[in-house]
């Protein structure tokens, strides 16, 4: 169950802009435990071998993260500013997040909520305000999330009728969920492994992230220890390996 986890640690990674990776990590506290923990599909109909069995819908959700990611590196689909490929990555990985609902609906009903788009996309939107990134940018994240079921934006099982994707990023991300979701394309993952007793080798780890991104731990306790000292203590602050057992065991 925890494995599913590390899937979202890889789209993480990806993001460019520091406050947009702190808004990213924000929003990731939100995201229910039932998705890392279930399938893609609730009847396994509709999506590959690997969005299936537990932890498929993670799996799925950093597929179309991989898709958008490999898609910026083609030259003629290259026109995308680094915002927006930060809003598309952090869109692709809200875009399922309330796909039973909250936690709460899941415990209830396991099955996918027909309007779960516009369900998370209000996740979203209760972040305006926060400072980390303009109410601009959250509004765009939460509208590219709402229109991702594309042509299928109706269903017998609700009165609903979903938005159609009409920007440029909204049609990327339906894109990208999509091919995410056809079962004739497989894309393959390893099972992360559980971190136990890490060995930290600062030659090699950087700081994923903040003021120091790409320094390695080491030379940020060289240049500034108080700042790790406070990354340590900070209670709110979930910190993952290796960082978390370098800040544990440094002198």
């Amino acid at each position: 169950m925890m494995f599913s986890k590390k899937y979202f640690d890889e789209i993480l990674d990806s993001i460019e802009d520091d406050d947009m990776y702190e808004f990213a990590d924000k929003l990731l506290e939100t995201i229910p435990k039932y998705v890392y923990e279930v399938s893609a599909s609730s009847t396994g109909k509709f999506h590959p071998d690997y969005a299936k069995g537990e932890g498929g819908l993670a799996r799925h959700t950093c597929a179309v993260v991989r898709l958008l990611n490999h898609t910026f590196q083609i030259e003629c689909m290259n026109h995308w500013s680094k915002k927006e490929r930060d809003i598309l990555r952090i869109a692709a990985m809200m875009h399922d997040s309330r796909k039973s609902g909250s936690q709460e609906d899941y415990e209830q009903n396991k099955y996918t909520k027909h309007e779960h788009p516009l369900l998370a996309a209000e996740v979203v939107r209760s972040f305006k305000g926060c400072g980390t990134i303009p109410d601009a940018d959250i509004e765009l994240i939460a509208q590219t999330i709402e229109s991702h079921m594309g042509q299928w934006n109706v269903s017998d099982r609700s009165s609903v009728v979903l938005p159609k994707p009409e920007t440029e990023l909204q049609k990327m991300l339906h894109w990208a969920d999509y091919l995410a979701s056809r079962k004739d394309i497989e894309i393959q993952f390893e099972m992360p492994k559980k971190t136990k007793n890490v060995s930290v080798s600062t030659a090699d780890w950087k700081f994923p992230f903040g003021k120091y991104k790409n320094m390695t731990f080491e030379e940020v306790l060289d240049y500034d220890k108080s700042y790790l000292i406070w990354l340590r203590d900070k209670a709110d602050m979930e910190i993952r390996e290796p960082l978390k057992s370098f800040l544990n065991n440094m002198p």
